[in-house]
């Protein structure tokens, strides 16, 4: 299992180097092409996409894999207009090689560093907010990140945040639930029961 996994990572990273920037075939709803990645300074990484077809009625959403290093990162999209879907993820992808799945389509591109000097000069300190998904059918579940969340100062242990109504907490590793652990720090929902 594992020489088949490192042969398929093998061969996707080759893809990546000889393609470049690729999207996927087209579901019936329409099209999503992938125009830019960016990392601005003081902002986030943004990835914009031009579609055709129908995207307006369902809600989008994806993740972003680093290639090379076993990290998986939520995706957040919305519609800005009729044709544009901006899409935002942590900025840990920064420098990496990713593989960005979004509803259906997947794209290999290169996530670069951030621009400008306020990057290197930035006092905002960012963690990533993670609940528990998966796929109910094969009942593989996992810790994911979907958003990462900016501030000023650095967090303690225990500090809680808001975000669609549901509450997380900050703490060193994630709480000890029936799920692999993640070892680093963050924002984390409760254990589901």
């Amino acid at each position: 299992m594992r020489k088949a996994l490192f042969t398929s990572l093998v061969l996707l990273t080759l893809l990546a180097l000889v393609t470049g920037t690729v999207s996927a075939a087209p579901l019936a709803d329409g099209v999503i092409t992938l125009v830019d990645v960016r990392n601005d300074s003081g902002g986030n990484v943004i990835f914009n996409f031009n579609v055709s077809g129908d995207f307006a009625r369902h809600k989008m959403n994806g993740t972003v894999d680093v290639q090379g290093v076993d990290a998986r990162y939520g995706l957040h999209c919305s519609l800005v207009s009729k044709d544009t879907i901006q899409c935002t993820t942590s900025r840990k992808t920064a420098g990496r090689n990713v593989v960005v799945y979004l509803d259906g389509f997947i794209f290999w591109t290169f996530v670069p560093e951030a621009n400008g000097p306020a990057a290197a000069s930035s006092t905002q300190y960012c963690y990533g907010v993670y609940e528990i998904g998966g796929d109910p059918k094969t009942e593989s579940f996992s810790w994911m990140e979907f958003d990462t969340h900016c501030q000023d100062l650095p967090a303690n242990e225990g500090d809680e945040l808001e975000l669609d109504q549901s509450f997380f907490e900050f703490w060193n590793e994630s709480p000890a639930c029936w799920v692999d652990p993640v070892f680093g720090d963050g924002y984390f929902a409760q254990c589901p029961l």
